[in-house]
Formats: structure tokens, sequence, C-alpha cells
């Protein structure tokens, strides 16, 4: 099975932490109160990656966290 890449963006946590994330589809900004799975599967530092519902679009997609600061 291969990913969308569309449905896929890179972050910095803290950006996330923020709500500082805009949704790929429709642009409403998201963060962690959006998250349906955490992903502890992909290095380094759990959790590294998180599923995302917008909550407008309803649009879901992975949000990959990144560990540059």
């Amino acid at each position: 099975m291969t990913i969308d890449q569309g449905r896929r963006v890179r972050v910095e946590r803290h950006r996330f932490l923020r709500y500082a994330v805009a949704c790929p589809f429709c642009g409403t900004t998201v963060g962690p109160r959006f998250v349906t799975r955490e992903h502890l599967d992909v290095p380094p530092n759990p959790p590294y990656a998180a599923t995302v519902r917008c909550p407008k679009c309803r649009e879901e997609f992975e949000v990959l966290f990144s560990d540059a600061p």
C-alpha cells in the first residue's frame, strides 16, 4: 500500500503544539486537539507522527514531526 504524499506534511513539533500547522486541503490551522492517532514507529523521539482530522473540511492527513528546532 502506498501513502498519498499530499496527505503528509513535515513540521517542527513545537509549531504543531502551538496550532501553527495549516491543513494542506483548506488551510485551517490544526494542532494536538485534532489528533486521531499517534504513530510511534518513526524515529527519533515518540510520538514521531500523528494522523490529524481537519475540523473544517474533515480530511485526514499525517503530520510528521521533524527533528529540527
